[in-house]
């Protein structure tokens, strides 16, 4: 009989006492300049005894790692191996790498599929996704009513 008392205390103890928790959900999104490499170099185009590559640079916003869109100018650069270092081209530096390294680059900097479009496909798919569910379940409650 005592181990049946002790046990009720406990219980009472552990869900009568005041604890306050609240929860708060996590939404991953970044937003900022991104880095794309667009063309590999030869190895012998060094910037600071570093190989780079050309890349594209330009912002965006994402959420969940899946890109939303894209906003301001996007320029070409330079880019390391380790993608740590980038360096700001001008376009007489693009037509010298064009020349010098017999490299086919765009005349206007563009972005990969996924970041351009990829993302806005996803999260449509995700929108839709959930407005069909939405409405097929409130289908379904309109038929499970019961008639009076």
């Amino acid at each position: 009989m005592k181990t049946v008392i002790v046990t009720l205390a406990l219980f009472c103890a552990l869900f009568c006492s005041v604890n306050t928790a609240s929860a708060r959900g996590i939404i991953v999104y970044s937003n900022g300049e991104k880095i794309e490499v667009v063309k590999n170099l030869p190895d012998d185009a060094l910037v600071n005894n570093e190989h780079v590559n050309l890349g594209v640079m330009y912002k965006q916003f994402s959420i969940f790692w899946i890109p939303m869109w894209n906003y301001g100018k996007t320029k070409f650069v330079l880019i390391d191996d380790a993608k740590k270092t980038y360096y700001d081209l001008t376009s007489e530096e693009v037509e010298m790498l064009k020349n010098d390294f017999n490299v086919d680059i765009p005349s206007v900097p563009t972005i990969g599929f996924w970041n351009k479009i990829g993302g806005k496909i996803i999260w449509g798919a995700v929108i839709l996704a959930v407005i069909i569910t939405a409405w097929t379940s409130r289908k379904d409650d309109k038929e499970a009513e019961i008639p009076k």
